[in-house]
């Protein structure tokens, strides 16, 4: 036994970071979101049951530009943490608003053909909902554990939640399966709704 040694080789990196002047940020958003949904109230259908899912056209609308360079900026910095290529970027390629009133959630999904995706919270009240990635790939054959997950090593887990907090960025590989809880608060009214930014992006190269 004591000869044995492990090397936990591919493990999976998650990124939060919480945005400065977030509130003052937040408080714009809050405004032109609510106003392109009265503008667009059907929206569209990806993994959203019962909420408002955006057009994926938001990081090219004027009204969103500010928190679109924001979130390249962080991408920039998870290029050099991960010792990416200095000849490429990690840039937005698909961006969308999402509106989860009460009872809202989103189905376990994933978002393929992109290297990095994340979330970015607007407004988050209580009991809105976790975000909740998994990883499946032991599937049926997932190994019986002696500790619960929360005594357990990282490469163990077989799941990890965030909560939602407001001006919170989150960024996690593409290829991840995750789903979004239902929204249980118990605010009424627009200030009940829980409002996320999504993205998707991608590694290109350098223009010369």
């Amino acid at each position: 036994m004591s000869n044995i040694r492990r090397e936990p080789f591919f493990t999976v990196p998650i990124f939060y970071i919480d945005v400065e002047n977030s509130k003052e940020i937040n408080h714009k958003l809050l405004n032109d979101i609510l106003q392109w949904k009265k503008e667009d109230e059907k929206g569209t259908k990806r993994s959203n049951n019962y909420g408002w899912h955006s057009q994926s056209d938001m990081h090219l609308r004027d009204e969103f530009e500010d928190i679109k360079n924001v979130i390249n900026d962080k991408l920039n910095s998870i290029s050099l943490i991960e010792e990416y290529s200095l000849e490429t970027d990690l840039v937005i390629e698909e961006m969308w608003a999402n509106v989860s009133p009460k009872y809202a959630y989103n189905s376990y999904h994933f978002h393929p053909h992109y290297l990095w995706s994340g979330v970015y919270y607007i407004q988050c009240p209580p009991n809105c909902g976790m975000i909740k990635f998994e990883d499946k790939k032991w599937n049926k054959w997932r190994p019986i554990y002696e500790k619960e997950q929360s005594q357990r090593q990282p490469h163990q887990w077989e799941r990890v939640n965030y909560e939602p907090i407001e001006g919170r960025a989150i960024f996690f590989p593409s290829c991840i399966g995750h789903e979004v809880e239902q929204n249980l608060t118990d605010v009424e009214g627009q200030d009940g709704y829980r409002i996320s930014i999504s993205f998707n992006s991608s590694q290109i190269k350098k223009e010369k």
